[in-house]
């Protein structure tokens, strides 16, 4: 006979009574709030027994439900005790570090992160995870990624975050595009109604950052332009370079194009547009690989666009 509940179902639970809701919960678990209201509801049909009850604005827990998030509590702490003690156990063999940047395939500064991993820890070796390129989040708490390089707003308490940099949205053109021989020492950047008349080349952008953009443009009574989604970066610059259309990614993923000359930037609106990138991993992989020291090296993301932050704190 099969087990009702399940390791994702205690999460669930844990998420739920710790954050008063699913709307904090779905945050939390980087899940819709209608997953979290449909994932709660089968269980409780699975189980026969209410778990929550509302109270007022909240979602208190009843008798069964306190049983449940104590046990969850429990075992999942235990869970995750034996897998640090299963890593320790044998000979260290050669440990895979996998690691995916939020929405880009950028990632200049590999050569030099490999580089140290093999001189100071021979066992790690990097490898990039593409396909959690669009979700790392979800990955990391999957357990199918080590380390991501996000700009979303991270909130599970399970995930240790570290600021890199601050950084901001560039418009990149193509050196003869209109739009980079017009802005001038005077006017170095693109108002929201000359982007909204562009094709626009974007990557896989996680909904926060596309409403950021919506909001900046409505603030501006600018269109929104034609968007064009291109998942790999290096493509989406070479369609910017032959002239084909705009895009709006961070300075520090096209910065080696820049210093090429395939492509120029100008600031997206007078004020800009900025963002802190984070350097994000499980708190339970601590114990099997050198993730701070990783994280540390990784200051700037490889580039100097703005002066790093050493700045960790707790998601």
């Amino acid at each position: 006979m099969s087990s009702t509940l399940e390791l994702r179902h205690l999460r669930l639970v844990r998420a739920i009574a710790e954050e008063g809701g699913p709307t904090r919960a779905a945050a939390r678990l980087h899940l819709s709030q209608s997953a979290v209201s449909h994932q709660l509801a089968e269980l409780e049909a699975r189980l026969g027994v209410a778990l929550f009850t509302r109270v007022r604005r909240r979602l208190a827990l009843t008798r069964a439900g306190e049983k449940l998030l104590d046990a969850a509590r429990t075992m999942l702490a235990e869970l995750s005790r034996v897998e640090h003690e299963l890593h320790r156990v044998g000979e260290r063999a050669r440990e895979p570090l996998r690691l995916a940047v939020e929405c880009f395939t950028s990632y200049p500064f590999l050569p030099s992160l490999v580089a140290s991993l093999a001189k100071e820890h021979p066992h790690v070796e990097p490898r990039i995870v593409l396909e959690a390129t669009r979700e790392p989040l979800a990955a990391l708490l999957r357990g199918t990624l080590d380390l991501a390089i996000v700009s979303s707003t991270v909130r599970d308490r399970d995930l240790v975050t570290t600021a890199l940099l601050d950084d901001e949205w560039t418009v990149i053109l193509a050196p003869t595009h209109r739009l980079a021989t017009r802005a001038t020492s005077a006017r170095p950047f693109v108002t929201a109604v000359e982007l909204g008349a562009e094709t626009l080349f974007s990557p896989d952008a996680p909904r926060s950052d596309v409403e950021r953009l919506r909001e900046r443009l409505a603030a501006e009574r600018a269109p929104m332009p034609r968007v064009v989604r291109v998942p790999l970066t290096e493509v989406l610059v070479g369609l910017v370079a032959a002239g084909h259309g705009v895009g709006l990614v961070p300075r520090w993923a096209v910065a080696a194009n820049v210093a090429r000359g395939e492509i120029v930037t100008r600031r997206f609106t007078r004020d800009g547009l900025a963002e802190t990138w984070f350097a994000v991993h499980r708190r339970d992989a601590e114990a099997r690989l050198p993730l701070a020291w990783v994280v540390e090296r990784l200051g700037g993301l490889g580039t100097t666009p703005t002066r790093p932050r050493a700045r960790r704190k707790k998601a």
